[in-house]
């Protein structure tokens, strides 16, 4: 299966977190990865332009791939929109400050440091309107490093953007970055419906902090998916922790679970050939038969088609996935 003009894809990216939505009138980019994945997937489609980045927050397995476009000057960016974050004391997060600060004195593109509830509908691009969940003003003007009204510590992940996507109205997906539980009770205490089919879960799977149990039974309370993506990479056990799956069937019946890359819990070695089910486009684990399900697309021609196929999906896990959290 080749992407159709119209679609969104969840980027096999290994380790990280990166979105493409490609709409009628231009292309926004949700979190960019860790590396050159973007870039490869944007070099595929023959995509030259990005009218719109949106990065959930700073950890560097959400940006990296935005300072990969900047370097490449193959690509260019009308607009990157992020939420200030002092705590972050990374190199990375102040070589990508200063570098869009530096883009935009050029007049290259617009740079805005605020990404918060009432920005929703500003970044559409035809028919899927972004609606931006979380986090609040409140939240983001505090900042990490401070508290909320309870005394919690506010982190990166506490002012992770929750962005939820709607083709003509109905929800398709929702991208929370890795929202925490200081950030899931911002969103919920002010009343905001939030469901989608689709859920790219938080933290690859792993702990979010706080009572482990209550924050997927409000995950699932909230956004009741009927199917779950973790962007994982193999090599890295802990994502998606099998507690993490564990409860997520008992809170949800019969939800599709789809890891990115074939991790360690679900099968002790990779195939021997490259698998046949995966979508037709940029996988970072393809190469290395890594993948599980790699990059996920679901095209606006039929929002309900999600690739790869389930059914496809499910007999590679039967055979090559002896141990598969999601049998």
């Amino acid at each position: 299966m080749a992407a159709p003009d119209g679609f969104l894809a969840i980027l096999d990216v290994g380790h990280g977190n990166c979105a493409v939505l490609r709409d009628r009138r231009g292309v926004v980019v949700i979190d960019a990865g860790p590396g050159s994945s973007l870039l490869e997937f944007l070099t595929e489609h023959k995509i030259t332009n990005v009218d719109v980045i949106l990065l959930s927050h700073a950890d560097k397995d959400h940006i990296g791939g935005v300072a990969q476009l900047l370097a490449s000057k193959t690509v260019t960016i009308g607009r990157v929109c992020l939420n200030t974050d002092s705590a972050k004391g990374s190199d990375l997060w102040d070589d990508l400050l200063y570098e869009l600060g530096q883009a935009e004195n050029r007049k290259e593109l617009k740079f805005d440091v605020s990404l918060v509830r009432d920005d929703s509908g500003q970044f559409d691009q035809g028919d899927v309107h972004i609606e931006i969940l979380g986090p609040s003003k409140y939240l983001a003007g505090r900042g990490p490093g401070s508290t909320d009204r309870q005394g919690r510590a506010l982190t990166s992940n506490s002012l992770s953007a929750v962005i939820r996507l709607k083709l003509n109205g109905t929800p398709i997906a929702l991208l929370p970055g890795d929202v925490d539980e200081v950030g899931l009770d911002d969103l919920l205490s002010n009343g905001l419906e939030a469901k989608a089919p689709l859920l790219v879960y938080p933290h690859h799977g792993g702990r979010a902090g706080g009572d482990h149990k209550e924050f997927i039974e409000k995950i699932c309370r909230a956004f009741a998916p009927s199917t779950v993506v973790f962007s994982v990479a193999r090599g890295r056990p802990k994502h998606p922790l099998p507690t993490v799956i564990e409860l997520l069937r008992q809170n949800i019946k019969l939800v599709r679970i789809v890891c990115t890359q074939l991790t360690e819990h679900c099968a002790s070695r990779i195939p021997a050939t490259i698998p046949k089910h995966l979508a037709n486009v940029f996988a970072q684990g393809r190469e290395t038969r890594s993948c599980c399900g790699g990059t996920i697309v679901i095209t606006f021609d039929d929002p309900n088609n999600l690739f790869p196929n389930r059914a496809l999906h499910r007999t590679f896990i039967n055979s090559e996935a002896p141990t598969g959290l999601c049998r």
